[in-house]
């Protein structure tokens, strides 16, 4: 199955009717595709059904759906995004989910010599107040961003049937480390970098690199 015939068996999940043949499906028309399935993802595993690698891709996506509570889609109004309640955890576990995020980004981009002076000039991890993390992201450190960013980049085939999901992944949370690491094993990249981010996320925080340091900080 290529990338067009893809597209149109997502559209097909999506619809009532089969889509003509001649369709083509653009990945901007995904975005909010996870969010169908919403809230205890019935349903998700067709979404990688054809896939070579489905089952990988399907272990990744099903944490984000036992983040929600079924209680907030009773409602006339339901959540947009995949956004979990703030978790309590200590200090401990959030500042070690912090440091070993640190030292896989250093791993994964050691061939990068200024993000590598960079990561490994960090002195501290700082906890925020709630509510704080979103002042601190205006003013993040971009090496960090555009180093992952261009890596990620390089493994990605945009050629490849999941390529078209793109925009799907980054709507889960608007957030592109999240997309990147639900999507890692397409990228033929060493180690798994993000997962201890997306156990932060999945906790309700978020780390931002700023001012030399990592901060770390629920959203509310």
């Amino acid at each position: 199955m290529d990338q067009e015939e893809y597209g149109r068996y997502l559209l097909s999940l999506m619809e009532e009717e089969e889509p003509d043949e001649d369709t083509v499906v653009e990945a901007e028309e995904l975005f909010g595709f996870f969010q169908m399935f919403m809230p205890e993802g019935d349903g998700v595993e067709a979404i990688f059904e054809p896939l070579e690698d489905g089952d990988t891709y399907l272990k990744r996506i099903t944490p984000i759906y036992t983040m929600l509570d079924p209680a907030d889609f009773a409602g006339d109004t339901v959540p947009g995004y995949f956004n979990a309640e703030r978790v309590e955890a200590s200090g401990e576990t959030l500042i070690g989910y912090g440091r070993q995020f640190i030292e896989g980004l250093k791993e994964l981009l050691n061939e990068d010599e200024e993000v590598s002076a960079y990561l490994a000039a960090i002195q501290h991890i700082e906890l925020l107040p709630p509510g704080q993390i979103a002042a601190i992201r205006q003013l993040s450190d971009a090496d960090v961003y555009e180093a992952l960013f261009d890596v990620v980049s390089q493994g990605r085939d945009f050629e490849e049937p999941i390529d078209i999901l793109g925009e799907a992944y980054y709507s889960i949370a608007c957030d592109y480390w999240i997309s990147y690491y639900l999507q890692w094993p397409r990228f033929g990249l060493k180690g798994d970098p993000l997962a201890p981010y997306f156990e932060l996320y999945r906790r309700g925080y978020s780390a931002v690199f700023s001012e030399g340091g990592l901060f770390i900080g629920a959203h509310a």
